[in-house]
Order: C-alpha cells, then structure tokens, then sequence
C-alpha cells in the first residue's frame, strides 16, 4: 500500500508491537505529522475504552491501527471524535459488504454487523499547558472470525462472517480513505444517528460517572456534541461517554 495517508501522514508499520496507541504517541513525540498511522498485525497489550478490556485477536486475523490528526482536520472538532471516527468505519465497511444496511454504530465507540461486534475505537485527545492537542483513535476489525471469545461482553464477528475477505494492507489504505470522507462530513450529527445501534429500542449501558451497574434506557438519538440521548430511569437525558 502508499506510504502516506489523505492527510500527508506517514504510515509505519511493526509485525508485532505491544500497542499502536503507545507507538502513535512516540511518532508524534518525535515530530512524526499529523494523519499519520501507526499499524501492526498483532498487539501483545491491545488497549480498551475500560481498565482490563483489551482487543483480543490472532496474528493477522484483525486490522490493528492508530491514526491521529490535528483537531482542525475535523470540520466539526466539537462532534464527539469517537463518533466520528466511527462514521468512517461504517461508511467503509458499507462499501465493502454485500450487506450495507447491517451496519451500525453502538454509542461511542463500536461498530456493529447486525447485533455483533465487528470493530472497536479508542480515542484519546493529548493535552499540554497550550490546550487541547492530537486526537489518537485506536482502530481494530476483526478480518477473520476471532479464536478466542472467553470473557468478552458482546459477541464478535468479522468481514469473512460478514461476506467478504479482504487482506490487511488493502483494508487500512480503504479505510483511511472513509476516515478522511468521515472527517470532512458536512453534519456528523444526521449521519451518525441515521446508523445509530437500536435507535428507538432499549439498549443497556454502563454510564459513566453514576453508581451501580448497567442502567437500560430507550435510544432516542444524539445531541449536537454528540451525546446520548435516552428516556432512562430518570427520564430523557443526555449521557456523555466520558471521553
């Protein structure tokens, strides 16, 4: 695939590492430009949104990267960014699948084929003493069926399950294009919630910030930051992710 990215980045690559978040953060550190990626074909420390939630996959069976931007590559910085970055994962894998309408987008950060996990964003947002910095987004697509499910909270899927094979290196040059079409949305908002996961259903969710388990709620849609909005055990809110 080309070395750079839609955005003049750079793309590097490790066969193994032990997180691609950990390794955007040393290029950036070392001057690396923004809408470069950091890619590797298996993760010894794959982070999670949560303390102790990793992403589980098989050398070469998912497609594993970090890209991070400058803020002012988003048209619309004040949307959450792990929406966004979600709405280009969807618009990818709606041009890939032979199934596009099975796609959808589970508040914040996952998307979903049908009511399977089919992959995970992490987004962190860098701070200095200038104010907001680089956002990081962690990207992992199940290519091939993962082997190892013990644990995990949401049943998985992959492309293969869901019709098609495509390799690794043809998968990330395709997305990055979907990322840069996602990040230049015109109204992140109306195509996020036209994708939005059980949209008028009940959807259970652990809120951030509140005591106790699990609350469930019926979906009513986003706000213009990108919250939930619900109708919850209190009536209608709107439900940060916490990010």
């Amino acid at each position: 695939m080309t070395a750079s990215t839609p955005w003049g980045g750079k793309v590097f690559y490790k066969p193994s590492t032990t997180s691609t978040m950990d390794d955007a953060r040393e290029l950036e550190d070392r001057g690396e430009p923004d809408g470069s990626v950091a890619w590797t074909a298996f993760q010894t420390a794959g982070q999670g949104r949560h303390p102790g939630r990793v992403w589980q996959a098989a050398p070469g069976s998912s497609l594993l990267c970090t890209v991070y931007w400058h803020p002012r590559r988003f048209r619309h910085p004040e949307f959450a960014p792990s929406l966004t970055v979600g709405l280009g994962l969807c618009l990818w894998l709606e041009g890939l699948l032979p199934e596009p309408s099975s796609i959808r987008l589970k508040w914040p950060n996952d998307v979903y084929w049908n009511d399977r996990k089919l992959a995970g964003i992490l987004v962190r947002q860098r701070w200095s003493a200038a104010g907001p910095g680089a956002i990081h987004a962690g990207i992992g697509t199940n290519l091939l069926p993962p082997k190892e499910t013990d644990g995990l909270r949401t049943s998985p899927c992959s492309m293969v399950e869901a019709g098609v094979r495509v390799a690794p290196e043809a998968a990330l040059e395709t997305l990055l294009v979907a990322l840069a079409r996602a990040l230049d949305v015109d109204d992140p908002r109306t195509a996020c919630e036209q994708r939005l996961w059980r949209r008028g259903q009940e959807m259970e969710l652990s809120v951030p910030g509140t005591d106790g388990g699990p609350r469930t709620g019926m979906v009513r849609g986003l706000d213009p930051e990108g919250r939930l909005v619900w109708d919850g055990p209190s009536g209608r809110e709107s439900i940060s992710s916490g990010e």
